[in-house]
């Protein structure tokens, strides 16, 4: 812990005393008159006008003990005592203490940035970089001032130059109804002839974990420019009724900081899969991505992928993969945040029947809750359609898909630096082919890490 600062010791260090109790009386003036919002103004407590007194003399050690004894009466009263300790804290550098004040502020109170933003800087203060990038990154998007925007894209920076080296790990468990995503039909149609398909080819229930993991380097080249080197893994693994899932990415890039509005990337990427098993397929790729904030309460993300794919034992399956990504997110309030997702795609393979094209459109909402708890919902319509027909159907393929996403995670709830995150995700397949048609309801349960 921090000591109290020495300070007006003696006459001798007249001119430091001052210049102390130049910052202190700063700090002081961040102790508000009332900090719930749109309340008319009250008169202040009697510790609370005692601890305002206690650091204009230059004695916060002193106005953190009157803090501390205080008994507050209302709910009001109560956030002031919470935000006149995390001030005091702040100010003598004891952040570890100061962090679960703020939380709890930020729980209760997320329509207030102030509280948000003292929190994202003291998150940083303790090496939680992911954490505090988080913070300040819904401040920049909903502050209402350009003085917390402007704070709130230094504290961003600040942690960009912090270190070369960040990664991530998560393990989850995830049942599904029907992980292999297979028909609930029991009779399929080929060259118009009726066949009964298999009940172990049918829809079924399966109980799988998810390994998450990644790996990044990115030293700086420039003051506004970062190498990126990086390595990521995702594997699922199932029970007997769904076959397990590995995938291996790594990447080559830059990643450029145009402006403070505005930051490219671009690179390339190798990965390889493999499918219950059995390699699947691998392949070379070239990515370009940004992120831009074209208003204070806007932000807009694109990402564009072209992987060129070579299938292992299916050579008729190889050729270039397109994706194309556009994103954007609007802070409506502090607490609510709207989103809206399009996504274009593009299978050349050597066969018509394996070659598609496909559009996505997706809309959802982010609401944070009193205490802490966030709730996010996703959904989107997808339509595909198939280039020709395969030798076993008449008809080309023609899917249409929609998707719903509901995630939670709690702010305040941490298990060892791990926070847990719980997601449902409903998925339905409607085909011309009724083999491709399913519907699919599955969980993710799990606990996640950056660092």
């Amino acid at each position: 812990m921090g000591k109290p600062l020495p300070l007006l010791r003696s006459a001798r260090c007249g001119t430091l005393a001052r210049a102390l109790l130049i910052c202190l009386a700063i700090g002081c003036a961040a102790l508000p008159t009332s900090v719930v919002a749109n309340d008319a103004p009250t008169a202040q407590p009697a510790p609370y006008t005692e601890a305002r007194l206690l650091m204009r003399r230059g004695q916060p050690a002193r106005a953190l003990e009157v803090l501390k004894s205080w008994q507050p009466a209302t709910a009001a009263e109560k956030e002031q005592k919470l935000w006149g300790e995390a001030v005091v804290l702040r100010l003598l550098n004891r952040h570890k203490e100061a962090r679960p004040r703020l939380e709890t502020l930020v729980a209760t109170r997320p329509d207030i940035v102030r509280f948000r933003l003292a929190l994202a800087e003291t998150l940083a203060a303790l090496g939680q970089s992911e954490r505090a990038r988080l913070q300040f990154e819904n401040v920049r998007l909903s502050a209402d001032t350009e003085a917390d925007r402007n704070r709130a894209g230094e504290g961003l920076t600040s942690l960009n130059d912090q270190g070369d080296f960040n990664g991530r790990f998560g393990l989850a468990l995830i049942p599904s109804t029907n992980a292999a995503q297979r028909t609930s039909a029991d009779t399929v149609f080929l060259l118009g002839t009726p066949f009964v398909i298999d009940p172990d080819s049918r829809k079924q229930g399966a109980l799988g974990i998810r390994l998450t993991g990644g790996l990044t380097y990115g030293p700086r080249l420039t003051d506004r420019t970062r190498l990126r080197i990086g390595l990521s893994a995702d594997a699922r693994l199932y029970d007997d009724n769904a076959p397990d899932d590995i995938r291996l990415r790594a990447e080559f890039g830059i990643t450029k900081k145009v402006s403070p509005r505005l930051r490219l990337e671009g690179g390339l990427t190798a990965s390889r899969r493999w499918i219950a098993d059995q390699p699947y397929s691998h392949g070379v790729g070239v990515t370009f991505g940004l992120s831009a904030f074209p208003t204070r309460a806007s932000r807009i993300d694109a990402f564009a992928l072209v992987d060129f794919l070579k299938h292992d034992g299916a050579a008729d399956l190889d050729g270039p993969r397109s994706v194309a990504v556009l994103s954007y997110t609007r802070a409506m309030t502090p607490q609510l945040h709207l989103h809206g997702l399009l996504r274009a795609e593009r299978a050349s393979a050597k066969i018509a029947s394996a070659s598609s094209s496909a559009a996505e459109i997706g809309g959802g909402a982010t609401v944070l809750f009193r205490g802490g708890l966030r709730l996010g919902l996703m959904s989107s319509f997808r339509w595909s359609e198939y280039d020709g027909p395969s030798t076993l159907f008449s008809d080309a393929r023609k899917d249409r898909q929609f998707r719903t996403t509901l995630r939670a995670t709690h702010s305040k709830v941490q298990f060892y630096g791990f926070a847990p995150e719980i997601e449902v995700q409903y998925t339905n397949r409607s085909s011309n082919i009724v083999i491709y048609s399913f519907d699919e309801l599955s969980a993710t349960i799990g606990l996640t890490r950056k660092f």
